[in-house]
């Protein structure tokens, strides 16, 4: 009897994984607490890139960042090109990130995310939108405090599940 492909079952798990991201992103909440919505989408790219990096690359980010787009009615292009850029630099440098501790990886998530808002700004800046550095310093330090219970539940479920 044949197995069943593991490679399904994982990209079908970061499939549900992005999906879930992508509702949150797009799930409403007030305009004085928008501020406080973390990257999230961002953060399961990241995740996916440290610890699955065989499997999910810069086409799977390009795609959900290209999916991103789509679904908060943003600049076509600009989620794409940020995700794109964030899983690369998470490519080259996952071996070394995956040693720190979660809090230090925290840190790396800082400048990731915080990358990755200054080039979803700026090419919303060229198209003439305009945003305070609030809105790209807050979620981005939100999103790093988010980092350890994101690897928490990630990792649990992906053991859970016996992903990788």
């Amino acid at each position: 009897m044949r197995e069943p492909n593991p490679g399904l079952a994982l990209y079908s798990f970061v499939a549900i994984s992005v999906f879930f991201a992508l509702l949150v992103a797009v799930f409403p909440v007030a305009r004085d607490y928008s501020l406080l919505r973390p990257e999230l989408v961002c953060l399961v790219i990241l995740y996916w890139v440290m610890y699955a990096p065989e499997h999910v690359g810069v086409s799977v980010a390009f795609f959900t960042g290209w999916l991103q787009d789509a679904v908060e009615g943003s600049i076509w292009g600009a989620h794409a090109l940020a995700l794109s850029i964030l899983a690369y630099i998470g490519l080259v440098s996952y071996q070394r990130i995956r040693n720190y501790s979660v809090w230090h990886q925290a840190l790396w998530v800082v400048v990731l995310v915080g990358s990755h808002q200054v080039l979803v700004n700026w090419v919303q800046g060229l198209a003439g939108y305009q945003s305070p550095v609030a809105y790209m310093l807050v979620p981005t330090i939100i999103s790093a405090l988010c980092w350890p219970l994101v690897c928490y539940v990630l990792n649990h479920l992906r053991n859970y599940y016996r992903l990788l």
